[in-house]
């Protein structure tokens, strides 16, 4: 992997491909939650990145952005928001965001713990932008959703990132280091739905 790829939050963690338990809910739609509608959002710059926001996709922003909507359009926007803070958020406030946006386990402590030896400010150089969502996994207390993006050179990614529907929000899950996995490249977003700032 590229150092530019912030996804994988400067390079300590990248978020679990570990498929989850099989529920009531699938990913091809049928009478579930609608997994394939994007959100209808607007979209503004966090420290270079473009991230979306949509009713109620957060409600709050203090000390960061948090406070999502029990839906998957909010938990593809939770997840867009929640990866760029993990790469960009400062010396001075990573802690807050740390315990608004993340959920409790091995992973987020192993996180901490490598994020208290590096020293993150400014803007990120080069960054991709998201264009488009896959589900692979929604029900009521989880989801995972592949979140595809596109390179300043063209390339595609797609990055496997996992939610819990916790204390009534939407929060990023972490891997440990061990079972941790880079973004892997795609040819085209078929089977993604689209999302972007440009749609």
């Amino acid at each position: 992997m590229r150092s530019r790829k912030w996804l994988v939050a400067a390079g300590i963690v990248a978020l679990a491909a570990t498929a989850c338990g099989a529920d009531d809910t699938s990913p091809d739609g049928g009478d579930g939650p609608d997994l394939t509608t994007a959100p209808e959002a607007t979209w503004s710059t966090l420290a270079g990145i473009s991230v979306p926001r949509a009713d109620e996709c957060p409600e709050k922003t203090e000390p960061v952005a948090h406070g999502y909507a029990h839906t998957p359009q909010c938990a593809v926007v939770a997840a867009m928001t929640g990866q760029t803070l993990l790469a960009t958020t400062g010396d001075t406030d990573w802690p807050d965001m740390a315990n608004t946006v993340l959920a409790p386990g091995a992973g987020k402590d192993q996180w901490v713990q490598s994020r208290a030896l590096m020293s993150v400010e400014g803007r990120v150089k080069d960054p991709a932008t998201f264009v488009g969502f896959q589900f692979t996994d929604y029900s009521a207390d989880r989801a995972q959703v592949l979140l595809a993006v596109q390179w300043p050179d063209g390339e595609l990614t797609a990055q496997p990132t996992q939610l819990a529907w916790q204390t009534g929000d939407w929060k990023l899950v972490l891997p440990t280091q061990q079972t941790a996995v880079d973004a892997t490249e795609i040819d085209t977003l078929d089977g993604f739905t689209e999302f972007r700032p440009d749609s």
